[in-house]
């Protein structure tokens, strides 16, 4: 799983990053908002860790603009804050959690695995039974023989696995799957109708006029 944390405390925010990559988990960290809006790839992360008091932009701010963007990924923050009003401000703006400092590490990656979808943390999402799609590597299996999909492709078959269920919109497939580059419409039906043959027939849903849901049955979500 890739994690972003940001923390502004140094020693702090290398041990969490310390301790995060032991457990296996891939970290990129930064100091505060600004550097995070400008440097990250928000779509790209299957947890967000976020201190509140940092400078220029704060963790408040940065889950705003997550959430306004339409990025559904789980974030937790991680503060010295008690105050009630800002514990409940967190939560309005779509934090899964809330951890006060100081905490034990431990502590936070059960928090951090409670917020994840179950087949996030066992690395595989299964679409069918023939196919299975592997998170940590990125690769698509059908029946265990990995599939060969371009790059592009495989930014794009991400992305609707990690919003699994739930409608990618067409901004946020130029945002992520091309860098925001100027494209055709005809460009994004063209690369999803290409990916669609690799995939079991039931797993890409067409939203008209707005984008694309990656169906995951429930029996395997």
């Amino acid at each position: 799983m890739k994690i972003l944390l940001m923390e502004d405390e140094l020693h702090l925010r290398q041990n969490i990053k310390k301790f995060l990559n032991i457990k296996g988990y891939f970290v990129d960290d930064f100091v505060d908002g600004e550097q995070l809006l400008r440097e990250a790839n928000l779509h790209d992360y299957d947890c967000i860790i976020l201190d509140i008091n940092t400078p220029k932009i704060n963790g408040f701010e940065v889950l705003k603009y997550i959430r306004e963007n339409n990025i559904s990924t789980q974030t937790i923050f991680i503060s010295v804050l008690t105050d009630v009003q800002k514990v409940l401000k967190a939560f309005e703006l779509g934090a899964a959690d809330y951890l006060r400092k100081p905490f034990d590490f431990a502590e936070l990656e059960v928090r951090m695995l409670q917020t994840i979808p179950k087949n996030f943390i066992n690395n595989y999402v299964y679409l069918d039974d023939n196919y299975k799609y592997d998170l940590k590597n990125r690769t698509l299996f059908r029946n265990e023989t990995p599939s060969k999909l371009t790059t592009t492709q495989k930014r794009l078959l991400y992305i609707l696995i990690k919003n699994q269920n739930t409608l990618v919109t067409f901004d946020t497939l130029r945002e992520y799957v091309w860098d925001d580059k100027e494209i055709s419409h005809s460009t994004i039906l063209s690369t999803m109708r290409d990916l669609k043959k690799t995939l079991p027939n039931s797993f890409i849903q067409n939203i008209r006029g707005e984008g694309y849901i990656g169906v995951v049955p429930v029996e395997y979500t």
